[in-house]
Formats: structure tokens, sequence, C-alpha cells
């Protein structure tokens, strides 16, 4: 029977469902007084039906139960938003379970999996996903509900509110850790249960943390019974819950945690202390059995008198073991079903009724023993093929809903890549358009500067052909003075040639004149003055004609065709070595003039300042006739 003993009930299963018989009318109460108000909505509502479900099927009224959550299931579907429908689909499998129907349960949970996924709300994503967790865990697929309750976890991370939630999932992720014998991840998600359940401030889920922490402790020192520490640390947090259910007793609403604690107290003193700490076992027991009482808690009270039989039989009084068996048995067997309880409480019996030396009694209990195993082992057989039938669903489910996820994966992922291509496409477009406005501007760029080059060009040629035109006309201009000059030249000859004529008969007249006449020396002096006249003359007749022909287009191909007619004439009297007042007396004008035209025709003749006017006429003058 030691073997048998209870170390840690899972509560947490029933943690938010179970409340006691007065605590439970009071709460029922009230849910309905919530459900009849004509100012409830829709959703608290529903919420608050799902509740007295729960609290209905705690009570073992299963019919009741269901009928009230179809209900609110019949609401839901009328609620735009469908959270409503996944939390109580959600609830319905709660109930299923209780039922012992597993494939309803399944199919419940996955419709509200399916509603989840219509709502925006990572609250009730969580809680559904946590939900289908705690089935998996119970058919035995744990790795998927340990994957179920971290998913869970992620969902409700950011929500302050749902501390609760977490501490029952950090809660049987602890458990999960000690069925896979990871001691230390255990113990680490026992403190975060403990964490969110002080953060949360509810009295059951404190308990219920501390029972964790404290059975973790316990674990970790069967392991390794060389950790005092690991044993000592098991009976403060488990001590903890016995003076927490002793001063929060009207705030719990799971008085069988006490009862749990109490009997694994009494159980660390009976597996590892001696005989002589009993009496502190018993205390614990007595305690363990009035809870199992109370709350008619078949595991309590069995487990309690089989601890009290097992120190019987250690003290050598096997009869006040059989008793003891006999009074447990007694007091569980007006409880339908709880066959391996009852196997337990007979095997027991037949082995203490053996060593008293009475085996027709002791094969009587084997009988029972027998029955009791039988009837467990068709139960157990009829659970292994629900939960087996259930956990082929499940992971039939588990797969089509792992394909839909993946196709809407891919779906999304190809849906992606279609926009990036669309975007591509898009931009390509954007780039091709701006690419032909842009060879458009360029060519239009173009064309207008090509038309200016060549209305430049043109502007260019025409200004060319008036420059030549200006040119040829200046040389036209030119020549006609060339021939005025010329025949000026050739009306002063003939008229000198006349003169000549005249003075030659003068001279023939003044021969008939004495040599001492005055009028004779007279005419002697007015024929020697104009033959030096007529000298003279003939000289700047030859230097005018050789200027005008070697000059002129040298001085205008020095100054850009600038030169003007007049400048021409000042240069050929510089040229001729006239003075300036010389020059102003033959033109009769002043010799400022003539300073200015100087200076002007310097710079038409692109001459430096310190360039003289008169050397460059020189000089211009002998490399013409050089070349000549």
């Amino acid at each position: 029977m030691g073997k048998s003993i209870i170390k840690v009930v899972l509560l947490l299963t029933t943690l938010f469902y179970w409340v006691p018989a007065r605590a439970q009318s009071l709460v029922i109460d009230s849910l309905e007084q919530l459900i009849k108000k004509p100012g409830t909505s829709s959703g608290q509502r529903i919420e608050a039906m799902g509740r007295v479900a729960e609290i209905l099927a705690a009570q073992n009224k299963l019919p009741q139960a269901l009928a009230i959550a179809h209900k609110a299931i019949v609401l839901s579907h009328q609620e735009k938003d469908r959270r409503h429908a996944a939390l109580t689909q959600s609830t319905l499998a709660y109930l299923h379970v209780q039922q012992d129907s597993l494939l309803l349960a399944f199919q419940a949970i996955d419709s509200a999996r399916f509603y989840s996924t219509l709502t925006s709300d990572q609250v009730v994503k969580g809680r559904v996903i946590f939900r289908k967790g705690w089935l998996e865990h119970i058919v035995g697929n744990t790795d998927q509900a340990y994957q179920h309750m971290l998913e869970a976890l992620r969902l409700l991370k950011n929500d302050n509110n749902t501390s609760l939630y977490k501490s029952n999932i950090y809660h049987y992720l602890a458990a999960i850790h000690a069925q896979w014998g990871n001691t230390d991840k255990q113990l680490h998600y026992t403190r975060l249960c403990q964490k969110e359940a002080l953060r949360s401030a509810n009295p059951d889920a404190i308990l219920n943390a501390n029972l964790s922490v404290a059975s973790s402790y316990l674990y970790r020192f069967r392991r390794d019974k060389s950790q005092q520490q690991y044993l000592d640390s098991a009976k403060y947090f488990f001590g903890s819950v016995l003076k927490l259910s002793d001063s929060l007793a009207k705030q719990i609403t799971l008085p069988s945690t006490p009862g749990i604690a109490a009997l694994n107290m009494a159980n660390i003193y009976y597996e590892f202390y001696p005989l002589s700490f009993q009496d502190s076992a018993k205390l614990f027991l007595d305690k363990a059995l009035l809870v199992g009482r109370k709350v008619n808690n078949v595991e309590i009270i069995a487990n309690s008198f089989g601890i009290r039989s097992e120190y019987a039989q250690k003290s050598g009084d096997n009869k006040l073991a059989e008793m003891l068996l006999l009074k447990a048995l007694t007091e569980i067997s007006n409880t339908p079903g709880e066959f391996l309880a009852k196997a337990r409480i007979t095997e027991a019996l037949a082995q203490v009724t053996q060593k008293n030396g009475n085996p027709t009694k002791a094969l009587e209990y084997y009988k029972q023993f027998m029955i009791y195993d039988r009837q467990l082992f068709d139960k157990e057989k009829l659970a292994i093929s629900q939960r087996l039938e259930a956990q082929y669903q499940s992971e039939k489910k588990e797969l089509a809903y792992t394909i839909a996820k993946q196709e809407v994966a891919f779906n999304k992922k190809l849906n992606i890549y279609y926009l990036l291509i669309i975007i591509a496409t898009f931009i390509a477009l954007i780039f091709l358009y701006r690419f032909y406005r842009y060879k458009l501007k360029f060519a239009h760029r173009q064309q207008r500067s090509l038309s200016i080059e060549k209305d430049k060009t043109a502007l260019q040629i025409n200004l060319k052909i008036e420059e030549t035109a200006r040119l040829h006309a200046e040389r036209e201009l030119t020549r006609e003075k060339l021939n005025r000059l010329e025949k000026e030249r050739l009306t002063g000859t003939l008229q000198v040639e006349e003169k000549n004529m005249l003075m030659q008969a003068v001279k023939e007249k003044m021969a008939l004149l004495a040599k001492d006449d005055p009028l004779h020396h007279q005419i002697k002096n007015m024929i020697y003055k104009n033959q030096h006249l007529d000298k003279g003359y003939d000289e700047i007749r030859t230097e005018f004609s050789e200027i005008s022909s070697a000059l002129v287009a040298g001085l205008q191909h020095k100054a850009d065709n600038k030169l003007t007619r007049l400048d021409l004439k000042y240069c050929a009297y510089f040229l001729l070595g006239f003075t300036t007042k010389e020059i102003a007396m033959k033109l009769n004008v002043d010799p400022k003039s003539i300073r200015m035209a100087r200076y002007r025709i310097k710079q038409k003749l692109n001459l430096h300042k310190e360039d003289t006017l008169d050397r460059f006429l020189s000089d211009l003058e002998k490399k013409h006739r050089y070349k000549e």
C-alpha cells in the first residue's frame, strides 16, 4: 500500500471550475442575476452562461451543464466577434472531458480553434490553445501538449490580466518536465508558476503553486537523497500551503488543496523518517482525512487510511492495519467507480490477512481485488481505446491543421511574391516611362540646341556675308578713291604741264628783259619756287601711289577691316613723315584732331602702349616692299 500513496495530485484541471457547494450556490445565483439583467451585454451573458455550465459540471450535473453550454453556443453564433464562440466551444470541450467523451472534447476544441482564427483577440487564442494542450496532456500526447502550452504562453505574454492562466500553464509545463526527468526545468517552471500566482493574487492559485514547488523539491530529493535541503524545502512549501489554507479558509474555493499538502507531509515522515515520528505523521493524516471526508475525495481518504495501515504494520499490529483498511474500503464503497482505490485497498487487505495467518480470508480479499482490477482494466481499456481514438483524431486534425497552415503560409508567400512581382513591374513601368520622358526631353533639348546652333551658324554666316559685303564695299570705295586720286593726279599733271608751258613762255619773255631789271629778278624767283613745288608734288604723288597699292590690305588685315578712308589718309601722311602741324594745315583741321586720330588708329591696329604708330607703319611698309 505504501507504493500507492499519493505523491502529488494535479489540481489545476479543476482549478477554475470547482467551488464548494455553498459557494457554488452563491456564485450561480450571482451569475444568473447577471444573465437575466436587462442591461447585460450579449458577450457578458455568454461568458456567464459558460461559467455556470462549468460549475454545474463540477457538481456532476452534466446534463444541465451541457444544456446551458449549448444555449451559450447558440447566442455566440449571433455575435460578429467570434471570440465568444471560441470560448464557449472551449468550455464544451471541458464538459465532454468530465463526461469521459474525449472524441466530442476534441471536436469541440477543434471548433474552438477554428473560431479563434476568426478573431484578433490574442487572449482568446491563448486560452483556446491552452485548452488544446490540456487535452493533449490528458490523452498522453506530451510533446504536442508541451508545444501548445508554449504557444499559449506566447499569445498571453503581453496581457497583464492573464496571470491566472499563465500560472496554470507553468504548472503543466513543470509536470511535463517531471515526466521527462528534467528536474532543473521542473523547478524553473514551478517557480514561474508561483510568480504568476502571486501576481494574480488568487488564493487557490497561490496554494497550488506552493504545492507544485514543494512537489518539485520532493521529486529532486527522491533522485538525490544526499541533498537534505531539498527535503527541507519540500516540507517548508507543504507547510506554507497548510498555513495559508488556515488564514485564507473563507477565500479558498479548492478545499482539497490543504488535504493533499497534509497527506504529502505525512508521507514524507513515513518514507524518510524513523517510526518515532509517526505521531507527527498522524497529525497530518488526521487533517488530510478531515479534508478528504469534507470534499468526498476518495484518493485522500484511501491514502490517509493506507499510511495509517503501513504504520500499524511497521509497529507489528497487523490486526489494526486490517481494520484501518476495512474502514477505508467501507468509506469509499458507496462511491461509484473508483476501481483503482478499491483494488489497492483489497490487495493490501489480502497481504495483511496473509500475514495474520488467515489464507482463506486473504483469498476472499484477493478475489475482490481481481474483480476490482478487472473492472479497472475494462475501464482503463475503454479509456485507452477512447484515448487512442481521440489521439488518432487529434493527430489527424493536427495534421490537417498543419497542412492548412502550411497552405495558408504558402499562399501568403505566393501572394507576397505576386505582390513583389506587381510592384517590380510597376516600378519597371515607371522607370521605362521616366526613361522615355527623359529621352524625349533630351531629344527635344538636343533638337532645340541644334536649332539654336543652326540659327547661330546662320547668323554667323550672315555676319560673315555682311562683313564680306562691307569689305567689298570698302574695297570698292578705296578703288574709287584711288581712281579719283589717279584722275586728280592726271589732272594735276596736265595742270603742271600747262603751267610749265606757261612758265616756259614766261622764261622766253624774261630773256627779253635786262638782267639788272628788278622785274627780271622777281620773275626768276617765281620760276624757281614753282620748280621746287613741282618736285615736291611729284614725290608726294609717287608715295601716295605706292601707299594705296601696297599697304591698304595689310593695314585692314591688322585692324580687322576697321580702318576708314580718313584713317588710311592719316596713315599715308604719317608714313610720308608729315608732322601733326603740317597735316593739320594741309587738311585745314585742328592739330588736336590729328593727335586723337593717331590714338584711335593705334587702338584699331591693336598696338601696345609702348609701340609707336610711325614705327609700325614704317616696318609694315618695309615688309611689303621686301615681299614685292
